[in-house]
């Protein structure tokens, strides 16, 4: 079973340290989290002779292994970081050798936003122990954490307004972390955070506005979706990029459910479709609102839309809403 961000927070804690950690998974902001307190831990600031750092996909494996062999100087432990180098998506020898045998004075940070789980260098990271995988928060959890994170300013907000928050901005974390410190900073003197604060200052997330339209439209409830699609509109959002996100979501919601009832994982599904895994049950809940014929034939409309607006034959915000109507029609 991978290890996770509350694994890492017992390490930093006990002064437990594995000499590999591969950190990895959907969520930037817990990564990030992970990677600061592993190094905030681990690193005396100033001390260059026993930290380094190798950034992007043209780092050298030799290098890294080369250095993480050499003792430290005058300190406790060496400390590599290796962020987004893509050396999980393949499968390098010396890395691979390294992990089986990794030194025990070097503690080895890699932290990659993606990874291959069927390669040998994932595999012989996950035999040792030194998997952490993070995932976003589910709901509920989301909830509880933007309260705490508006608590570090000193500030509270009700669950309504923080419901209001992740339907307007969405579940990504740094997004979210970002519209707590305007909020705090927007309020002021002022305690709470309300709902019309959230209102005037976070702005609709179009990725989770198209959501929130499918959920209306398969739903049936055509006024709810087209108020979306308004917001969305008065917030400067192009219409023919709102018809091009309807049609790539329902091509999304086909291939979610084909793949599901094929057997594959929500992680082989997020990786072979390059979408995020928090994303796979929310496409198949919804396709299940549609029989395949009628997703198909939204997705015609779309292209036939599409066609009529660059063609002239049609104004854009008129073709969107005849394909919204279209979508919600039984």
């Amino acid at each position: 079973m991978s290890r996770g961000y509350d694994d890492i927070r017992k390490d930093v804690k006990e002064r437990t340290f594995l000499p590999v950690y591969l950190i990895y998974g959907e969520e930037a902001y817990i990564r990030e989290n992970c990677r600061k307190m592993l190094i905030n831990a681990l690193v005396t600031p100033g001390d260059t002779l026993n930290y380094a750092h190798f950034a992007g996909k043209g780092v050298d494996p030799k290098e890294i292994v080369s250095l993480a062999v050499t003792l430290p100087f005058m300190a406790e432990k060496r400390v590599i970081l290796v962020s987004e180098s893509g050396l999980f998506k393949s499968s390098d020898d010396d890395i691979i050798d390294y992990i089986k045998n990794p030194s025990p004075d070097t503690v080895l940070i890699f932290v990659e936003a993606d990874v291959d789980t069927r390669g040998r260098g994932y595999r012989a990271i996950k035999e040792a122990g030194y998997d952490v995988e993070v995932k976003g928060y589910d709901h509920a959890k989301l909830i509880t954490w933007i309260a705490a994170d508006f608590k570090r300013y000193g500030k509270v907000i009700g669950r309504e307004a923080a419901e209001q928050m992740i339907e307007r901005a969405g579940e990504d974390m740094n997004a979210l972390d970002i519209e707590v410190c305007k909020l705090s900073a927007y309020t002021g003197d002022r305690n709470a955070v309300s709902e019309e604060d959230v209102r005037r200052l976070v702005h609709r997330n179009p990725a989770s506005n198209i959501f929130h339209m499918m959920d209306a439209i398969g739903s049936r409830e055509l006024n709810k979706a087209m108020g979306i699609y308004y917001d969305m509109l008065d917030e400067k959002t192009n219409p023919m990029g709102i018809l091009s996100s309807i049609e790539r979501h329902f091509r999304y919601m086909i291939a979610v459910q084909e793949m599901k009832e094929k057997g594959f994982t929500d992680a082989e599904i997020a990786d072979g479709l390059s979408i995020r895994p928090f994303t796979v049950p929310k496409y198949y809940r919804q396709a299940g609102k549609f029989s395949k014929a009628r997703m198909l034939a939204v997705i015609d409309s779309c292209v036939d839309a599409n066609r009529g607006i660059l063609t002239g034959r049609i104004d854009k915000n008129l073709a969107v809403e005849m394909v919204m109507v279209g979508a919600a029609s039984a």
